[in-house]
């Protein structure tokens, strides 16, 4: 998800120097170091490449080259994927977000190749995307506007376990002014409507607030009842403002997410413009949001990714999680690239289930592939 700002310095010396390297390679390549540095056995990496290769088919096999065309929103510079390590309870998950690419390298193509995914997932073991049939057409129109979000997925995989996929969707599709429309439809058809309605009655307020409505997102899973997270945008706004949306949730403690922020900041106030986000999630048999995830930048606001990996280490640390694993992927994905570089690390996430427990600590890695950003 975006930022507007990138770093000029911020480039992948392994795509520039070949420029025919495609996507598929560069992306196996890269969640191939993800697994090394959290010790993952080669056998077991293997097993999961095998899906990633088959859910970015037909485009993986594209040469990366200096542009993406069209770009795509997921990343500053329009490569049309990302990579990411959580840790839930203590345990890595390894997670990649991305865009299909449609073969005509148009909006529309990249929403009808999304589409076309979707309903490939469904052969997939302990996938279910009867309930993403069930709202898809809110979320489609004829023409997509050029670098914004089209359909998404993620697949996410923890060592020992099945992958499983979420679908991405993009209420401000017909308009930002629509956006709270769609949600609002979304979730009845969904069975979420009590859920959403503490949020979505107080959205003209949100937007008046610089909170900004972008993304939906829907679990494939087969059985469970369906989990729905819903995605803001913090445009430049006070630190504390961030709570805003957050405290909307259950189970969001201000306190802890105000240390997580003084730790991945490096301050405790002042104003914050890098649009920082904030995700709800929501189930069934909840009135409102159950859990709030924080996602802090880290490009802008430290040196290097030395400085970024040093103060994700010390939240991981406070939080009672092992950081040498993040460290180790660190050290793997920046080896050969110019000292004092950053913006490998994009996003810090921060969600806390309970007061008793560590809290999900997750880190999002862009690679600046195309060396600049889009706007």
């Amino acid at each position: 998800m975006t930022s507007a700002q990138l770093p000029d310095e911020i480039s992948d010396l392994s795509a520039r120097r070949d420029p025919d390297i495609t996507f598929g390679g560069f992306l196996e390549e890269k969640w191939t170091e993800v697994c090394r540095g959290l010790g993952v056995d080669q056998w077991e990496t293997e097993t999961v490449l095998r899906d990633l290769r088959e859910v970015i088919h037909p485009w993986g096999s594209r040469p990366v080259g200096t542009r993406c065309d069209p770009p795509s929103f997921v990343s500053a510079d329009g490569f049309p994927a990302e990579l990411s390590v959580s840790w839930k309870g203590g345990r890595p998950e390894v997670r990649i977000l991305f865009e299909s690419l449609g073969d005509d390298r148009t909006p529309l193509g990249c929403q009808e190749a999304g589409r076309e995914l979707t309903r490939r997932l469904a052969g997939s073991p302990g996938t279910d995307i009867s309930r993403y049939l069930g709202i898809e057409d809110l979320f489609l129109t004829s023409a997509p506007d050029r670098y914004r979000a089209t359909l998404w997925h993620s697949l996410a995989w923890r060592p020992g376990k099945r992958p499983h996929y979420k679908v991405y969707l993009n209420p401000q599709v017909h308009g930002l002014d629509h956006a709270y429309d769609v949600m609002a439809q979304a979730m009845e058809r969904l069975g979420l409507a009590d859920a959403w309605e503490p949020v979505g009655r107080r959205g003209a307020e949100l937007a008046r607030r610089g909170h900004e409505l972008e993304l939906m997102a829907l679990d494939l899973d087969a059985g469970d009842a369906p989990r729905v997270k819903v995605y803001y945008r913090h445009r430049p706004m006070p630190m504390d403002e961030l709570d805003t949306v957050a405290e909307l949730a259950h189970r969001y403690e201000p306190v802890r997410a105000a240390r997580a922020r003084g730790v991945i900041y490096g301050r405790d106030g002042g104003t914050v413009s890098n649009e920082p986000m904030t995700c709800l999630a929501f189930r069934e048999d909840t009135s409102g949001p159950q859990e709030a995830n924080v996602y802090l930048r880290l490009p802008d606001n430290t040196a290097s990714d030395a400085e970024a990996a040093e103060r994700i280490a010390r939240l991981m640390e406070l939080e009672g999680i092992d950081p040498r694993p993040h460290a180790e992927i660190v050290r793997r994905l920046t080896a050969g690239r110019p000292a004092g570089a950053g913006g490998l690390q994009e996003l810090c996430s921060y969600r806390t289930i309970s007061p008793e427990m560590p809290a999900d600590i997750g880190v999002y890695l862009r690679f600046g592939t195309y060396g600049g950003p889009v706007l």
